[in-house]
């Protein structure tokens, strides 16, 4: 353009900025540069795109920098600027920042939009501060700018989160009410945190509206309900979860079947669990260290230690690493079924992978060892606990407790009692039975 001797402009410059910021914030500052030593004036648009550019690049500190620079030469940035300042200053956390530049906005004549809203609304409920986003919800209604389902969604999520389930039910209502229709994801969060609190009618209720309005439960969906159903012990209702869910042709994937193995061990039907196991490889699924732990779990309760030893064989052939919670299976199981000395074996296994265990880890041991009699051992791992910047709870301080009175040692147990109240450890009633 140049050597053709078109003249440029500032229309010309705000684009090649835009193009440079998708690229690399600092050469559009290098055409601003370019636009002041030409004469030209920058536009808000030449502003705004360069806040826009350092956002991308996630230099927040630095776009906020150069908007107040922008707004102390005396532009007035408009709505896209803002959106853009909020968003970034939402996405490092300064959500109250973002909160506070409503107020300039309205000092500044520029109305915010849906999307200045539910950009803080939203990051407030992520911060867990419901309470905020509502008030930020009744100014934005407050002023006639009607919440669209991102909104709603956004609300609803904090109040889950908060377990104030009542609350999002109700303002799914109220959604609805204004012909505003949830989505997939709005209806399966309700019906999770539902299921989650045993409100698992309140959550058919809710997955009956949803498909009145044609919208079709997913994957997610039906785990939550399976979910509901095995955490309330109906695991004959989660089966039929399952069944539904395949029928509707939506392919279950391996947490649908964990969850259905962990509801058949909790029941005490292993048979049923390793069919469901069984099915899912059947399916071409690989089955992961959560199935595998959940099912290795069951059969240790069940007193079924060899099959236990088995599938723990094959978990290991199929590549999987154990984890703190498989270990854990792993240590209750044998020290329950009577094999000490290789949940020991195994716990010094886990200090190769682990550096520092869990004090469920501890407490699993220390209290297998003080059953089988070995006082002075259990004593010894107790006393590592401190040694591993661990605090012993009310499982831990109970075991030794416990193995000092069994042993006739009074004084020492009382000694202990006073320890574990000086620790800050209340003692807590099946401590005295």
């Amino acid at each position: 353009m140049e050597l053709a001797g078109i003249s440029h402009n500032v229309y010309t410059f705000n684009i090649l900025i835009n193009c440079f910021c998708h690229l690399h914030a600092d050469s559009g500052f290098s055409v601003l540069a370019k636009i002041i030593k030409l004469g030209f004036e920058p536009s808000v648009v030449t502003f705004s795109t360069l806040v826009n550019g350092l956002c991308v690049e996630g230099r927040i500190a630095r776009a906020v920098e150069f908007f107040n620079d922008m707004v102390a030469r005396g532009y007035e940035p408009n709505l896209h600027t803002y959106n853009t300042i909020i968003n970034g200053l939402c996405k490092i956390g300064d959500t109250s920042v973002a909160a506070g530049l409503l107020k300039k906005m309205d000092e500044a004549g520029c109305e915010p939009d849906v999307v200045t809203y539910n950009t803080i609304i939203d990051n407030l409920c992520k911060d867990r501060l419901v309470n905020e986003a509502l008030d930020i919800f009744s100014q934005m209604k407050g002023k006639s700018i009607e919440p669209d389902v991102i909104t709603y969604t956004s609300l609803m999520h904090g109040l889950c989160n908060s377990d104030q389930w009542k609350e999002a039910s109700a303002l799914l209502n109220e959604m609805m009410g204004l012909n505003i229709m949830p989505d997939v994801v709005t209806f399966s969060m309700l019906i999770d945190t539902l299921c989650k609190e045993g409100e698992v009618s309140e959550a058919q209720g809710v997955l009956k509206k949803m498909t009145e309005k044609g919208v079709e439960p997913n994957i997610f969906t039906y785990n939550s309900l399976m979910d509901g159903y095995c955490l309330r012990r109906e695991v004959v209702e989660a089966r039929k979860i399952l069944d539904v869910m395949i029928s509707k042709g939506c392919s279950p994937d391996v947490l649908s079947y964990s969850i259905l193995i962990n509801g058949y061990c909790k029941t005490k039907r292993i048979d049923d669990a390793k069919q469901v196991f069984d099915e899912m490889i059947h399916h071409g699924l690989i089955p992961d260290t959560v199935s595998y732990s959940n099912l290795i779990g069951g059969l240790f309760q069940a007193g079924r230690v060899l099959e236990a030893k088995e599938l723990l064989k094959d978990m290991y052939t199929q590549g999987h690493s154990l984890n703190l919670v498989t270990y854990s299976i792993l240590l209750d199981g044998l020290s329950k079924q009577g094999y000490l000395d290789q949940a020991l074996e195994i716990f010094r296994e886990m200090q190769n992978s682990y550096s520092n265990p869990e004090l469920v880890i501890y407490n699993i041991l220390v209290d297998a060892i003080r059953k089988s009699m070995k006082l002075e051992d259990a004593r010894e791992l107790f006393l590592k606990l401190h040694v591993k910047g661990l605090l012993p709870d009310v499982r831990s301080w109970t075991s030794i407790i416990s193995g000092l009175c069994r042993e006739g040692l009074l004084d020492e147990a009382y000694k202990a009692f006073r320890e574990m109240e000086r620790d800050g450890c209340p003692p807590c009633i099946w401590l005295f039975l």
